[in-house]
């Protein structure tokens, strides 16, 4: 499609700037929030401007939730899609977000994916919690994660099928929010594609 359709757009939360480049020019570590990653072969890499873009294009059905998302967006520590953008589709896409527990610390992640989904299904078209939340582990640590599938409609009249995968990972006084977005039938990228980025990070604790 014309801009890049992100998934999960709650992962605009506040974060630190974005990851810095290892010698490996596929391999993005940040040593302050403790978590690197690959990127696969021919991904590219989101920039904030273009993140902000993205937002902004989505047709939201709630405006006073967009209004919060404009207003609030910010840098991810790490964006990418499979296909330079502009893109006429669901581009594959996987993004990482560090937000602080503040009053939330000590609650369980699938709780906290709980208190996320209300929103989405207010917001999104055709909402179906594909998989409810459920403990899982990411590097190693006992993390959440859930999948929804919703229509992601565009201010031209354009409507695409969308899964959004969420992973919630703690860490000390913050979490990680991992989102990712495919296409439902997988036309223009797979799920599997999405696990193999999931399977290269590494966090320290």
């Amino acid at each position: 499609m014309n801009r890049l359709m992100h998934p999960l757009v709650a992962l605009v939360l506040a974060a630190p700037a974005a990851f810095a480049l290892a010698g490996d020019t596929d391999t993005f570590n940040n040593p302050t929030a403790g978590i690197a990653l690959s990127k696969p072969a021919g991904w590219h890499t989101v920039s904030a401007a273009q993140n902000l873009e993205n937002i902004k294009a989505m047709k939201l059905g709630d405006a006073e939730f967009h209004a919060m998302m404009k207003q609030y967006a910010s840098a991810p520590l790490f964006a990418i899609s499979k296909y330079q953008e502009p893109f006429d589709d669901v581009n594959p896409s996987f993004k990482i977000n560090l937000k602080p527990y503040g009053q939330l610390k000590g609650m369980p992640a699938t709780e906290l994916i709980k208190l996320i989904l209300p929103q989405f299904q207010k917001t999104f078209k055709d909402f179906v919690l594909v998989q409810a939340p459920v403990e899982v582990q990411v590097a190693g640590i006992p993390s959440a994660y859930t999948r929804l599938d919703y229509t992601m409609e565009l201010p031209d009249g354009r409507s695409f099928p969308t899964s959004s995968e969420l992973w919630i990972v703690p860490r000390g006084d913050y979490f990680f929010m991992i989102g990712a977005g495919t296409r439902q039938d997988e036309k223009t990228g797979t799920r599997a594609e999405i696990r193999g980025i999931l399977d290269t990070i590494k966090i320290t604790q």
